[in-house]
């Protein structure tokens, strides 16, 4: 009977049988996705068995998510790579950092910048963060319902968590109260050391620095997108500045659309490596940018030995609140 009357319940709600429910200890598996609409003091995500639960979130109710599994005994047979792959490598290795590439004014691109044993520390930290609390968890955009569409990657949050619900920064995660980790002063020194590099083009003069206090840490798999948007939850002050937004790309490579409107059919594409980084401020501090495809089995190979990173690209964009 108390099966039957859920059941009823979830059908009145907009559920149907096969989605999950929304978070009860009892269960640590499943996570509320009741976001901002809790905040404000409504009740989005009640359960007929549990409905006390719901009032608070959860701590660190996700799965984590390793974007470095270990491989299993049966899988630690390695074949030597061709050595047209292994030229390659050694051709990506050896030719170090390119000038800087201005995109457009402000928009600057630096490829193949971080070197081979800065992509293994990065991977390294966050794969050790996104184990954690506050680690890597598939964001979405909910209704007051808990229902709605998960985005196409998954995100962790250093310095400040942003919430797709809302469009702002909170200091906790809504949906498990996780508080973000902070930012490692490694990638503090890389983000420095990349404007500093920007900046000696002499149309990137007025390309400003950033003391970043935020970091997003996506991972795409190979069917990841994200679709045309702008960073623009940052302070009035910063996007007045054209503070700009630093990216590192990390793993396979992927298309990235850039543009002035949503319209993908106007937009231009960059093909993003390993190792590039891209700054975007001043004039495009508000451009539209996506990421329309990942290339798979792009990644370099010696990057993947030394850290098992799955098939995918890891991005992270440090930005000045």
């Amino acid at each position: 009977m108390k099966n039957e009357k859920s059941a009823m319940y979830r059908r009145g709600r907009g559920w149907s049988t096969s989605t999950p429910l929304p978070f009860n200890p009892s269960q640590p598996a499943r996570v509320a996705a009741c976001g901002a609409s809790e905040q404000q003091g409504r009740k989005t995500c009640s359960s007929v068995d549990d409905d006390k639960n719901m009032k608070m979130p959860q701590p660190h109710s996700h799965d984590p998510f390793d974007i470095c599994p270990r491989p299993s005994p049966a899988a630690t047979v390695v074949l030597k790579p061709p050595l047209l792959v292994t030229n390659r490598e050694r051709r990506k290795q050896g030719g170090g950092p390119s000038p800087p590439q201005v995109v457009r004014p402000g928009m600057i691109l630096l490829k193949s910048y971080i070197s081979l044993s800065d992509q293994v520390s990065i991977v390294k930290i966050c794969r050790e963060l996104g184990m954690g609390s506050g680690g890597f968890y598939q964001p979405g955009y909910g209704d007051v319902d808990g229902e709605g569409t998960k985005l196409h990657l998954k995100m962790m949050c250093l310095g400040r968590h942003w919430d797709p619900l809302s469009s702002q920064y909170t200091d906790y995660r809504p949906s498990d109260g996780d508080k973000p980790p902070q930012i490692p002063p490694d990638f503090h020194r890389l983000v420095r050391d990349a404007i500093a590099q920007a900046q000696a083009q002499a149309q990137a003069q007025t390309l400003p620095p950033i003391t970043p206090d935020i970091c997003i840490v996506n991972f795409y798999s190979q069917s990841g997108r994200l679709g045309l948007h702008q960073d623009k939850d940052e302070s009035q002050e910063s996007l007045r500045q054209g503070l700009p937004v630093v990216s590192f790309s990390i793993g396979d490579s992927a298309d990235f659309l850039y543009g002035d409107s949503r319209d993908v059919d106007k937009a231009q594409k960059l093909e993003l490596q390993s190792g590039d980084v891209l700054i975007f401020g001043g004039k495009s501090r508000n451009v539209f940018h996506g990421v329309s495809a990942i290339h798979q089995n792009t990644a370099p190979n010696p990057l993947l030995q030394q850290t098992n990173l799955r098939s995918g690209r890891l991005n992270l964009t440090f930005r000045q609140f």
